[in-house]
């Protein structure tokens, strides 16, 4: 039979416990994962269609382009899918996906509030993502023809984007 220390015993569950840190770490990374890649799935299901068929107003329908932190320079690749209006006082949802550096997507939704004149949609909104993403976001822009223009900011950044239709 082997007898333990104290010390190797207590080296044994220090290790133990470190163990233990780190699946649950590699756990709720791999569950952040499937999460981003469950939202992603469901983007690329409506861009598919967003894409085959033609927009029913000016500013509905896919469009593509680019964000840029004006914070920190971090920027990626930005599509978003445009829904029809939802209320009376011009509500719409607005389905986007964005990259960070090259490898990482994830998308989410937002219901802007669009005044449409005069050939120029202005639009303002907002959307709550989890406080280490940046918490609640406010969104302000514009669309006018194939032109997409909006900054956003949060508590951890601010930023624009630049989109064009999709045709």
């Amino acid at each position: 039979m082997i007898k333990l220390t104290p010390k190797a015993t207590e080296e044994i569950s220090g290790s133990t416990r470190f163990a233990s840190i780190l699946m649950m770490r590699f756990l709720i990374l791999s569950f952040a994962c499937c999460l981003l890649a469950s939202c992603s799935t469901a983007f690329k299901r409506e861009w598919k269609v967003a894409t085959a068929r033609s927009a029913t107003s000016e500013i509905e329908g896919a469009w593509q382009g680019t964000w840029i932190s004006t914070a920190n320079g971090h920027h990626g690749n930005l599509r978003c899918i445009v829904g029809p209006k939802k209320s009376p006082q011009g509500d719409r949802e607005f389905h986007y996906h964005a990259t960070w550096a090259g490898l990482v997507g994830g998308a989410y939704r937002a219901t802007h509030r669009v005044l449409d004149s005069t050939g120029v949609a202005t639009f303002t909104g907002e959307h709550l993502m989890p406080r280490w993403a940046g918490g609640r976001y406010v969104y302000d822009g514009t669309i006018k023809g194939d032109a997409f223009n909006a900054s956003y900011e949060c508590s951890k950044d601010k930023g624009t984007f630049q989109m064009q239709r999709v045709k």
